[in-house]
């Protein structure tokens, strides 16, 4: 069994849930983004190469993303919500897990310029006004699907 594609089924389903889900409601329920770490944690465990090490390894640097997003959470003046910074948790441990702690970083980074330039597009375009939420997380979940493309 390949483990690697377990584990990247299972987020890119979530993915695409949590990237619909935040789409329609500009939210991401704790429930949904907390069955993706489990589930997500589970298989790793399960996976035969995966030592304690190397999962608290990969816990730590999930955690290291999750405090930037907590930094950028509290700076922005919440115009980024929670739900965001908890998705990227969630979304890193099977990031980190398959592709590295750099492609995980890479693909993060890769969703907050998808983010800004449609933003800019839609305040340019006067799609919406200055001051409008625009959802996050189906720019996380594209960057997600970007790096699975680009990587496998």
């Amino acid at each position: 069994m390949n483990w690697d594609l377990l584990i990247l089924l299972n987020t890119s389903i979530f993915a695409i849930l949590l990237g619909i889900i935040d789409y329609r409601s500009k939210l991401l329920p704790n429930k949904y983004v907390l069955i993706m770490i489990i589930t997500n944690l589970g298989l790793i465990c399960l996976a035969p190469d995966v030592t304690l090490e190397s999962l608290l390894m990969i816990i730590l640097l999930s955690f290291l993303i999750f405090l930037v997003y907590l930094v950028i959470f509290f700076i922005s003046k919440q115009s980024f919500g929670l739900g965001d910074v908890k998705y990227s948790f969630a979304l890193s441990i099977p990031s980190t897990y398959v592709f590295g702690f750099n492609q995980a970083w890479n693909m993060h980074l890769t969703g907050f310029i998808l983010g800004g330039i449609t933003a800019i597009g839609l305040m340019v375009f006067k799609k919406v006004p200055k001051n409008h939420a625009i959802a996050f997380g189906p720019f996380m979940s594209v960057s997600y699907f970007l790096f699975l493309v680009l990587n496998l």
